[in-house]
Protein backbone atom coordinates (compact mmCIF):
# COMPACT_ATOMS: atom_id res chain seq x y z
CA UNK A 1 0.00 0.00 0.00
CA UNK A 2 1.33 3.47 -0.91
CA UNK A 3 0.52 5.57 2.14
CA UNK A 4 1.45 8.76 0.30
CA UNK A 5 -1.74 8.50 -1.72
CA UNK A 6 -3.97 7.99 1.30
CA UNK A 7 -6.29 10.98 1.79
CA UNK A 8 -6.33 11.96 5.44
CA UNK A 9 -5.77 14.85 7.78
CA UNK A 10 -2.97 12.98 9.55
CA UNK A 11 0.69 13.94 9.16
CA UNK A 12 3.07 11.73 7.18
CA UNK A 13 4.61 10.32 10.37
CA UNK A 14 1.17 9.54 11.78
CA UNK A 15 0.24 7.77 8.55
CA UNK A 16 3.39 5.67 8.77
CA UNK A 17 2.60 4.74 12.39
CA UNK A 18 -0.91 3.67 11.40
CA UNK A 19 0.39 1.53 8.56
CA UNK A 20 3.11 -0.07 10.73
CA UNK A 21 0.52 -0.93 13.38
CA UNK A 22 -1.80 -2.40 10.75
CA UNK A 23 1.00 -4.55 9.33
CA UNK A 24 2.14 -5.72 12.76
CA UNK A 25 -1.41 -6.71 13.71
CA UNK A 26 -1.90 -8.50 10.39
CA UNK A 27 1.40 -10.39 10.51
CA UNK A 28 1.70 -11.01 14.27
CA UNK A 29 -1.92 -10.90 15.41
CA UNK A 30 -2.14 -11.13 19.22
CA UNK A 31 1.64 -10.88 19.60
CA UNK A 32 1.46 -7.25 18.44
CA UNK A 33 -0.83 -6.15 21.27
CA UNK A 34 2.00 -4.96 23.53
CA UNK A 35 4.08 -3.32 20.79
CA UNK A 36 4.20 0.48 20.77
CA UNK A 37 5.12 2.42 17.62
CA UNK A 38 6.41 5.99 17.36
CA UNK A 39 7.71 7.81 14.30
CA UNK A 40 9.69 10.98 13.64
CA UNK A 41 10.72 11.98 10.13
CA UNK A 42 10.30 8.40 8.95
CA UNK A 43 12.39 6.92 11.78
CA UNK A 44 10.47 4.30 13.75
CA UNK A 45 10.91 3.52 17.43
CA UNK A 46 9.50 0.18 18.57
CA UNK A 47 8.94 -0.34 22.30
CA UNK A 48 6.99 -2.65 24.55
CA UNK A 49 7.08 -6.38 25.20
CA UNK A 50 7.14 -9.58 23.16
CA UNK A 51 7.24 -13.19 24.33
CA UNK A 52 10.33 -14.40 22.46
CA UNK A 53 13.33 -12.98 20.58
CA UNK A 54 11.98 -14.28 17.26
CA UNK A 55 8.97 -11.97 17.62
CA UNK A 56 11.24 -9.00 18.33
CA UNK A 57 13.20 -9.66 15.14
CA UNK A 58 10.08 -10.30 13.08
CA UNK A 59 8.45 -7.07 14.26
CA UNK A 60 11.50 -5.16 13.04
CA UNK A 61 11.44 -7.00 9.71
CA UNK A 62 7.75 -6.20 9.18
CA UNK A 63 8.31 -2.55 10.10
CA UNK A 64 11.21 -2.14 7.67
CA UNK A 65 8.95 -3.30 4.87
CA UNK A 66 6.44 -0.46 5.33
CA UNK A 67 6.49 2.32 2.76
CA UNK A 68 8.04 5.51 4.13
CA UNK A 69 10.08 3.89 6.92
CA UNK A 70 13.67 5.16 6.76
CA UNK A 71 15.15 3.42 9.79
CA UNK A 72 14.03 1.31 12.75
CA UNK A 73 15.16 1.49 16.37
CA UNK A 74 14.11 -1.77 17.97
CA UNK A 75 13.59 -1.21 21.70
CA UNK A 76 11.31 -4.19 22.24
CA UNK A 77 11.95 -6.19 25.40
CA UNK A 78 11.69 -9.97 25.58
CA UNK A 79 9.38 -10.95 28.42
CA UNK A 80 11.19 -12.88 31.15
CA UNK A 81 9.58 -15.67 33.12
CA UNK A 82 11.10 -15.90 36.58
CA UNK A 83 10.76 -19.68 36.53
CA UNK A 84 13.00 -20.00 33.47
CA UNK A 85 16.76 -19.92 34.02
CA UNK A 86 19.80 -20.33 31.75
CA UNK A 87 19.92 -24.10 32.29
CA UNK A 88 16.28 -24.47 31.26
CA UNK A 89 16.89 -22.41 28.12
CA UNK A 90 19.97 -24.45 27.18
CA UNK A 91 18.06 -27.68 27.49
CA UNK A 92 15.12 -26.44 25.44
CA UNK A 93 17.39 -25.11 22.68
CA UNK A 94 19.31 -28.40 22.53
CA UNK A 95 16.06 -30.37 22.46
CA UNK A 96 14.66 -28.17 19.71
CA UNK A 97 17.83 -28.47 17.63
CA UNK A 98 17.75 -32.24 17.99
CA UNK A 99 14.05 -32.61 17.19
CA UNK A 100 14.07 -30.08 14.35
CA UNK A 101 12.98 -31.32 10.92
CA UNK A 102 16.42 -30.15 9.77
CA UNK A 103 18.33 -31.83 12.59
CA UNK A 104 20.79 -33.32 10.11
CA UNK A 105 21.83 -29.75 9.25
CA UNK A 106 21.99 -28.33 12.77
CA UNK A 107 22.74 -31.49 14.77
CA UNK A 108 26.37 -30.49 15.28
CA UNK A 109 25.51 -27.17 16.88
CA UNK A 110 25.79 -26.73 20.64
CA UNK A 111 24.71 -23.91 22.91
CA UNK A 112 25.70 -22.12 26.09
CA UNK A 113 23.32 -19.64 27.73
CA UNK A 114 24.55 -16.90 30.05
CA UNK A 115 22.09 -14.39 31.51
CA UNK A 116 19.62 -15.12 28.72
CA UNK A 117 22.16 -14.73 25.89
CA UNK A 118 22.49 -17.94 23.86
CA UNK A 119 25.90 -18.52 22.26
CA UNK A 120 25.80 -21.10 19.47
CA UNK A 121 28.94 -23.11 18.71
CA UNK A 122 29.80 -26.00 16.43
CA UNK A 123 29.65 -26.23 12.66
CA UNK A 124 27.29 -26.45 9.69
CA UNK A 125 27.85 -26.78 5.95
CA UNK A 126 25.96 -23.66 4.89
CA UNK A 127 25.17 -20.20 6.18
CA UNK A 128 21.48 -21.04 5.87
CA UNK A 129 21.86 -23.92 8.34
CA UNK A 130 23.64 -21.62 10.80
CA UNK A 131 20.79 -19.11 10.54
CA UNK A 132 18.29 -21.93 11.00
CA UNK A 133 19.97 -22.81 14.31
CA UNK A 134 19.79 -19.15 15.33
CA UNK A 135 16.10 -19.02 14.45
CA UNK A 136 15.41 -22.12 16.54
CA UNK A 137 17.22 -20.62 19.54
CA UNK A 138 15.43 -17.28 19.17
CA UNK A 139 12.04 -18.96 19.57
CA UNK A 140 12.82 -20.24 23.05
CA UNK A 141 11.14 -18.29 25.84
CA UNK A 142 13.55 -16.23 27.94
CA UNK A 143 16.30 -15.90 25.31
CA UNK A 144 17.23 -12.22 25.02
CA UNK A 145 19.81 -12.51 22.26
CA UNK A 146 21.57 -15.11 20.11
CA UNK A 147 25.29 -14.96 19.34
CA UNK A 148 26.47 -16.86 16.26
CA UNK A 149 29.85 -18.57 16.78
CA UNK A 150 29.06 -21.36 14.30
CA UNK A 151 31.77 -22.36 11.85
CA UNK A 152 30.75 -22.82 8.18
CA UNK A 153 32.85 -25.83 7.19
CA UNK A 154 32.56 -25.32 3.42
CA UNK A 155 34.05 -21.81 3.45
CA UNK A 156 37.22 -21.95 1.34
CA UNK A 157 36.24 -25.16 -0.45
CA UNK A 158 34.80 -23.28 -3.45
CA UNK A 159 36.21 -20.32 -5.36
CA UNK A 160 34.25 -17.11 -5.83
CA UNK A 161 33.50 -17.78 -9.51
CA UNK A 162 31.92 -21.16 -8.70
CA UNK A 163 29.82 -19.62 -5.91
CA UNK A 164 28.73 -16.77 -8.20
CA UNK A 165 27.69 -19.13 -11.01
CA UNK A 166 25.79 -21.41 -8.62
CA UNK A 167 23.82 -18.54 -7.09
CA UNK A 168 23.00 -17.03 -10.48
CA UNK A 169 21.76 -20.36 -11.80
CA UNK A 170 19.60 -21.08 -8.75
CA UNK A 171 18.04 -17.61 -8.57
CA UNK A 172 17.15 -17.71 -12.26
CA UNK A 173 16.45 -13.97 -12.43
CA UNK A 174 18.59 -11.94 -14.84
CA UNK A 175 17.60 -8.73 -13.05
CA UNK A 176 19.41 -9.91 -9.90
CA UNK A 177 23.18 -10.23 -10.03
CA UNK A 178 25.76 -11.06 -7.39
CA UNK A 179 29.33 -10.15 -6.70
CA UNK A 180 31.36 -12.59 -4.59
CA UNK A 181 34.56 -11.66 -2.78
CA UNK A 182 36.22 -14.23 -0.52
CA UNK A 183 32.90 -15.99 0.10
CA UNK A 184 31.03 -12.77 0.90
CA UNK A 185 28.06 -12.34 -1.46
CA UNK A 186 26.69 -8.96 -2.52
CA UNK A 187 23.28 -9.25 -4.17
CA UNK A 188 22.31 -6.33 -6.41
CA UNK A 189 19.58 -5.51 -8.90
CA UNK A 190 15.80 -5.32 -8.83
CA UNK A 191 12.87 -7.53 -7.86
CA UNK A 192 9.10 -7.21 -8.20
CA UNK A 193 8.30 -7.70 -4.51
CA UNK A 194 9.76 -8.45 -1.10
CA UNK A 195 9.23 -12.20 -1.54
CA UNK A 196 11.61 -12.18 -4.51
CA UNK A 197 14.16 -10.19 -2.50
CA UNK A 198 14.02 -12.71 0.36
CA UNK A 199 14.11 -15.64 -2.08
CA UNK A 200 17.39 -14.38 -3.54
CA UNK A 201 18.86 -14.07 -0.06
CA UNK A 202 17.72 -17.57 0.95
CA UNK A 203 19.18 -19.06 -2.24
CA UNK A 204 22.55 -17.39 -1.67
CA UNK A 205 22.69 -18.48 1.97
CA UNK A 206 22.08 -22.10 0.96
CA UNK A 207 25.10 -22.26 -1.36
CA UNK A 208 28.13 -24.03 0.08
CA UNK A 209 31.17 -21.82 0.51
CA UNK A 210 29.17 -18.65 1.33
CA UNK A 211 30.24 -16.99 4.58
CA UNK A 212 28.00 -13.90 4.48
CA UNK A 213 25.22 -12.40 2.34
CA UNK A 214 24.62 -8.68 1.89
CA UNK A 215 21.32 -8.15 0.13
CA UNK A 216 21.12 -4.87 -1.81
CA UNK A 217 18.31 -5.94 -4.15
CA UNK A 218 15.66 -3.21 -4.47
CA UNK A 219 11.95 -3.48 -5.22
CA UNK A 220 10.87 -1.79 -8.42
CA UNK A 221 8.92 1.39 -7.74
CA UNK A 222 6.25 0.50 -10.30
CA UNK A 223 5.69 -3.03 -8.87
Amino acid sequence: MDIKNKTTHLTQDELIVDHVKDQLEEEMQGSAMDINVACRDGSIQLSGMVDVLAEKKFAEEVTRGVDGVRRVENGLTVCMDGQINDRHMEKEIRDNLFTSESKNSVGRVGVKVNDGVASLVGHTRTLKDAHLAMAIASKVRGVKDVVNNINITTVGEYDDVTINNTIHQRIGNNDIACDVNNGIVHLIGFANNRSEVEFAREVAMDVEGVRKVRNRVKIRKDS
